[in-house]
């Protein structure tokens, strides 16, 4: 691809967990494989090529993103953490307890479109792809 959009069908899960094919633009990286939405495209260039890097303050971490330096500090310097309200399980991010919550307590399921298996993430299910 030049640099320019590609239309793609893409799949995204609504919030019954369920998957649906949409369209989207698809932007390249020039430097390697990686396609995305014009952002994802313009963060990744930012990140993975041009080493952008937060460093904590408290210890030899660097996040690639000001949001991944506040979480960092959060969970490790400053104790914060998740419990879920349904079992003992205790997250160290947010995100992790949602993912947690949705696969464990209500049966959210990613399933695939090529055979019968069901992911209980949507990174799982890409893994396959």
């Amino acid at each position: 691809m030049d640099g320019k959009s590609e239309m793609k069908k893409r799949k995204k899960n609504n919030k019954n967990g369920e998957l649906k094919l949409e369209n989207k633009d698809v932007y390249p990286c020039e430097k390697c494989d990686y396609t995305g939405s014009k952002k994802t495209v313009f963060q990744h260039r930012r990140f993975k090529h041009e080493g952008i890097r937060y460093p904590c303050d408290q210890c030899d971490f660097a996040a690639t993103r000001s949001g991944s330096l506040k979480t960092h500090k959060e969970s490790k310097h400053e104790g914060i953490s998740y419990t879920c309200d349904q079992c003992e399980y205790v997250a160290t991010y947010s995100s992790d307890l949602k993912k947690h919550k949705e696969s464990k307590h209500e049966g959210i399921r990613y399933p695939c479109d090529q055979c019968e298996y069901a992911a209980t993430t949507l990174a799982t299910l890409k893994q396959l792809w």
